[in-house]
């Protein structure tokens, strides 16, 4: 009798979710094969000329690539707050370094490939590491799904009860 507390998804709804995932794939696709092209990219111009810094810029990038990079032996700390041995001689190989003329990504580079990709406060995006950067959006989208199709019918369902109750509240009023 009551249509109303149909529960299927109309095929509208459906087409729609499917094209969203649709794009969502196709982002997630472009941003990881983007992300390799770039740092292929990244990677042939840093072999270049090396370039040559003076004192105060070899200070200043070294200590801001110490700050990006991870202790690889003290948990939550960057090269830079480490006290540990290991900090000390990697920053030590950083300013040698900069001092040879290698570019900060260039040295960034060196350290990953060295420790992995651990040693990173903010990993590359890749096809290892897209999950860790898609995933929030992922979460927010699924809960807007979640409103969308599961609490938004039950909504109109109470809507169209309460109406409904409403208008035979005021024909009985009529009535009598």
């Amino acid at each position: 009798m009551n249509r109303t507390l149909k529960t299927s998804i109309p095929s509208s709804m459906t087409k729609m979710a499917l094209y969203c995932l649709l794009i969502l794939a196709s982002i997630f696709a472009l941003l990881v094969f983007s992300g390799n092209v770039m740092a292929d990219s990244i990677q042939s111009n840093s072999l270049g000329t090396p370039t040559h810094y003076n004192k105060v810029e070899i200070r200043e990038l070294g200590f801001e690539i110490a700050k990006e990079l991870r202790c690889p032996t003290s948990p939550n700390q960057n090269l830079f707050d480490s006290q540990s041995r290991i900090a000390s001689e990697l920053k030590g190989q950083i300013f040698l370094m900069l001092e040879q003329g290698n570019s900060k990504q260039t040295i960034i580079d060196f350290m990953v490939q060295r420790y992995g990709e651990k040693m990173r406060y903010l990993p590359s995006l890749n096809s290892g590491t897209a999950f860790l950067w898609l995933a929030p959006l992922l979460l927010v989208l699924l809960a807007i799904g979640g409103v969308y199709f599961f609490i938004r019918p039950e909504l109109i369902v109470s809507s169209r009860a309460e109406s409904s109750t409403l208008i035979s509240s005021q024909q009985d009023t009529k009535n009598e």
